[in-house]
């Protein structure tokens, strides 16, 4: 049986994605969906979005890969700790929304009551918001030889279950998510800047992943506790991936109280003379995606 991954941004910089299957969880050993970029990275159920596959392999990002794209229609029972219904491993609870590397498709219109806070149909209550008070519809990403994906595409509704002025302010306040945006990967090594180009087998590379600091916008948030309408600010986390050599850690960010726009992670490159391909993913805490890809040159 194929393993389920799924791409979503934490919800908490001290939590990694789900699922966590050990500490080399960073390494690409064969075909896998690494993220997907949604533009606009949030929307109105039943609007047109452009969903993006990072697709890596051993040999390096494989383009126009063959992805088969679904949208899930099954809701998650309340008893399911799971994050998308085991249903939605069910074809027939799929809606075809194409095949690419990158689609085109409007979400389900019912997206605000089978996956958000309007009344849902059949034995459902309305689901709870995540820590953002977003709301997510599950797309399958299938990739012949690989696990199957589910990136949770983030759909906006209107606020319920709270006081009319606290509904009127939220629906003139709040602004829909944007995608973070990656600057250029920066490498040094004891301190000093490198190229890509020629590092050491064996040496000990600090990659610097950067954004502009618009990245880590603010919204609007409702707190049910106090039943008023406050702002947040998005938190920012990097994941690394890479076809040889070792991280220390597999993601590093920024918690939404820190102004920084940068992160580093330590990569030990392998042992032999090779070409290593590196990815770095970027994800805001409301479900926005960047990413980019690397080659790294090992030299003897």
């Amino acid at each position: 049986m194929k393993r389920v991954w799924l791409c979503l941004a934490c919800l908490a910089l001290a939590l990694s994605c789900v699922p966590n299957l050990g500490n080399t969880d960073f390494l690409v050993t064969g075909p896998r969906v690494l993220a997907i970029v949604g533009e606009p990275a949030e929307a109105r159920p039943g609007t047109k979005v452009t969903f993006t596959a990072l697709v890596a392999s051993p040999s390096g990002t494989v383009p126009s890969a063959s992805v088969s794209w679904g949208f899930c229609e099954a809701p998650k029972p309340l008893t399911t700790d799971n994050a998308v219904s085991n249903a939605c491993l069910d074809t027939s609870s799929l809606v075809a929304a194409g095949s690419g590397e990158s689609i085109t498709a409007a979400t389900p219109g019912n997206g605000c009551s089978t996956f958000g806070p309007d009344t849902p149909p059949g034995d459902f209550r309305p689901r709870d918001p995540d820590v953002t008070g977003g709301y997510y519809q599950p797309l399958s990403a299938d990739l012949p030889g690989s696990d199957t994906t589910f990136e949770l595409a983030r759909i906006q509704c209107d606020l319920a279950n709270a006081p009319p002025a606290a509904v009127n302010q939220f629906a003139a306040e709040y602004k829909a998510n944007l995608s973070p945006v990656l600057s250029p990967l920066a490498a040094a090594i004891d301190g000093a800047q490198v190229p890509f180009t020629s590092v050491h087998a064996g040496a000990q590379v600090t990659f610097t992943a950067s954004w502009p600091a618009s990245s880590a916008e603010t919204f609007a948030y409702y707190d049910p506790s106090s039943q008023v309408v406050t702002t947040q600010r998005e938190s920012l986390q990097v994941a690394w991936y890479a076809t040889d050599g070792t991280f220390e850690t597999e993601s590093t960010g920024r918690a939404a109280s820190d102004m920084a726009t940068t992160t580093t992670d330590t990569w030990t490159a392998p042992g032999d003379a090779e070409t290593v391909h590196i990815w770095i993913v970027l994800r805001d805490s409301r479900g926005g995606v960047d990413f980019a890809a690397y080659d790294v040159g090992v030299v003897q």
